[in-house]
């Protein structure tokens, strides 16, 4: 299932990115992520942030949707190359068994 993202504008005139895995992403996957790009993974109780050199990605414990804030749009753009894998890589969030 491909990722879907949508771009809005914040107050002070920046852009975000909402990406929507169509599941929720695990502690551990968030915490490799930041990780991966020089970054550490703060947690208070469902919600995460990943503080980035270039900026800081948001998400949840409980929802599919997670918000990116990032100044390198190379960066971004890795990024949601590897959360589309990652969401590939591990199946549907829903599977009925017939």
């Amino acid at each position: 299932m491909p990722i879907q993202l949508s771009k809005r504008r914040e107050c002070g005139g920046t852009w975000v990115v909402d990406v929507d895995l169509g599941r929720s992403p695990t502690s551990e996957e968030l915490t490799t992520l930041a990780q991966r790009y020089g970054g550490r993974c703060r947690q208070f109780q469902q919600l995460v942030w990943l503080d980035l050199p270039s900026g800081r990605i948001t998400a949840s414990l409980r929802l599919s949707r997670l918000t990116i804030r990032l100044e390198d749009k190379t960066l971004e753009a890795a990024i949601i190359a590897e959360l589309q894998q990652l969401v590939a890589a591990t199946g549907p969030a829903c599977a009925v068994d017939l």
